[in-house]
């Protein structure tokens, strides 16, 4: 099947929050893990317009939660070269 299809299928339409009209758009994503703030931008998410409660799609959220357990495992060593890196990897996986 379409992959475009696919991801248009698995969007959010309406906000679990407020019950207003879901759109795709860019986020960033922040967290706090083993003492070191984790920040990815850049990444796509089904945002309300109503309320702005924000939403990662399964595939980028599943990406990014592999992503900050590499970075708890020290496997990936943050810094800004390594977050652009990260970035383009999601770009080229077609995640963002």
């Amino acid at each position: 099947m379409d992959r475009l299809y696919e991801e248009k299928k698995m969007r959010l339409k309406t906000c679990p929050e407020c019950g207003g009209k879901m759109g795709r758009g860019k986020t960033k994503f922040v967290t706090e893990a083993s003492g070191v703030l984790i920040v990815i931008e850049d990444v796509s998410a089904d945002i309300c317009i109503e309320c702005g409660a924000e939403y990662l799609p399964s595939e980028v959220d599943k990406y990014v939660e592999g992503v900050v357990e590499d970075i708890i495992a020290n496997k990936v060593k943050p810094s800004m070269e390594e977050v652009y890196r990260i970035a383009v990897r999601m770009r080229e996986k077609g995640v963002v």
